[in-house]
């Protein structure tokens, strides 16, 4: 006689089934399946099944339930073969089920042997016909009681930590992935933190081709990891992290972001954002800046501002007399710079990239390739994303504490939606690449999303403001 607990309650004996109606007696049957191998007391069984008020007999109240159990055991079985399975002793009852009694004893069993299994294709395949006895939520038709939540939750544990060790074992064939990546999905939207999880679904989206979507799932789970526990992925996820973003790449050397990205607010926060980033391939610079072609052929600037604007001053002034002038102008200039401040619009209602011109000397910055999403993908409507750009860093300054910043759209509405409107650029040496991520919601409408996004400070101010910023570009369909 078997009893089935992963899913709806239900008894079976040589291919008949039947269950308890009563939601008395499912209790009753549910609190001893949830101490298997063990007598539970009339006392127990009493405040189980009747926990606010208990009836004026208890313990004949639970005989009746046994009573009543019994019965229908009797109707599968005859009247010879139910008393081994019910039993009553002296202030209790109990079950006698034998060590696969009930399907959760068999996926548990399952598991241990594939734990001892030296043949990987064994084991899977052990490992396979554990979890096929899973048919829903354990217990789910049985009220809940501590002791069956407990054993409902120990068997929600058994199926994670079963099905972990089945895609471990099933990674070598990439037929077979494909049918785990949905129960692996349905898993990790269940259980938001568990690492060893999302790790198993991570490998197995990335061995089937979809690495973007594996992407995804590890800044959402970082995301996740931070808000409820402050904490960052572990280094098993974070290696796999940069496996699968350097099998996008061309073998540049690369330097993976940071766990904890800038957070500076909302794509709807009025303040400039804390942390963004520019780079792409660089344009001729307009304004005041002096543009020039530097050795290798590429624009660049040349200027004297280079100087730092002390030793320029010194250099200019020199004397009582000088020193004086200089004074003079630059009291006329804070003045005349005080007077300007007040006449324009305050910094938040500008767009970040007015607040300071700032070309840096050998600062130069490409956009290598887009690593995921290239431009004229396409998104389903609502769908969370990830877009990941390499960027070089040609130049000769090291970056240090700089963030690509979201800018306002400037021909049609902001659309595709951010978390952040900044995230932080890994500090890159002259020569390497930076990878940067960014996880964007898709719109619930078809458009089309073009966003811009441009390197900064941590104050918003950018550092290459004469180039194109890099961007995402993608169509939304039904």
């Amino acid at each position: 006689m078997d009893f089935l607990v992963l899913g709806n309650l239900t008894i079976t004996h040589q291919g008949q089934s039947t269950a308890p109606t009563a939601a008395k007696d499912r209790a009753f049957l549910g609190e001893l399946l949830a101490h298997p191998g063990e007598t539970v007391s009339t006392e127990h069984l009493a405040n189980a099944l009747w926990p606010d008020r208990l009836p004026a007999d208890p313990a004949n109240a639970v005989q009746v339930r046994a009573s009543r159990l019994r019965a229908l055991l009797r109707s599968l079985t005859g009247p010879v073969e139910t008393e081994p399975v019910l039993y009553s002793r002296a202030g209790g009852y109990g079950l006698n089920l034998g060590e696969t009694g009930t399907d959760l004893a068999r996926m548990q069993r399952a598991l241990s042997l594939a734990g001892e299994e030296r043949d990987p294709e064994a084991a899977a395949k052990t490992l396979r016909e554990g979890l096929d006895l899973w048919r829903g939520e354990p217990f789910s038709d049985v009220p809940q009681t501590p002791c069956v939540l407990e054993r409902a939750a120990h068997a929600q544990e058994l199926r994670l930590s079963a099905m972990e060790l089945y895609a471990e074992l099933t990674f070598s064939g990439e037929a077979a992935l494909g049918t785990l990546v949905a129960e692996l999905a349905e898993l990790t939207s269940r259980n938001p933190l568990r690492e060893t999880l999302h790790h198993r679904l991570m490998r197995a989206l990335h061995a089937t081709g979809r690495s973007a979507e594996a992407l995804t799932l590890y800044e959402r789970l970082r995301r996740t990891l931070r808000d409820e526990l402050g904490a960052d992925p572990g280094p098993e996820l974070r290696d796999l992290h940069r496996e699968i973003l350097a099998s996008g790449s061309d073998g540049a050397k690369t330097v993976e972001p940071r766990p904890e990205p800038a957070e500076t607010g909302s794509a709807t926060d009025p303040a400039p954002p804390a942390k963004p980033v520019e780079a792409v391939d660089p344009a001729p610079p307009v304004g005041s800046t002096i543009p020039a072609v530097l050795a290798d052929g590429s624009w660049g600037w040349s200027f004297k501002e280079t100087v730092p604007w002390g030793v320029l001053l010194r250099r200019r002034f020199s004397g009582k007399r000088a020193r004086l002038t200089a004074v003079v102008a630059v009291v006329v200039c804070l003045l005349l710079g005080a007077a300007l401040w007040l006449w324009l619009p305050r910094p938040e209602e500008l767009p970040p990239e007015t607040h300071l011109v700032r070309p840096i000397p050998g600062d130069r910055s490409r956009l290598a390739k887009d690593v995921t999403y290239p431009d004229g993908s396409t998104v389903r409507v609502g769908e969370t994303f990830v877009k990941t750009w390499q960027i070089d860093n040609i130049g000769t300054v090291p970056w240090r504490d700089r963030y690509l910043y979201r800018q306002w759209p400037w021909d049609g509405e902001d659309l595709c939606q951010t978390e952040h409107r900044s995230v932080r650029i890994p500090d890159t040496e002259p020569g390497e690449s930076a990878l940067v991520s960014v996880e964007v919601r898709a719109p619930k409408e078809p458009a089309r999303c073009k966003v811009y996004w441009k390197m900064v400070d941590v104050d918003g101010n950018q550092y290459m403001p004469h180039l194109s910023g890099i961007f995402f570009d993608v169509t939304v369909v039904p």
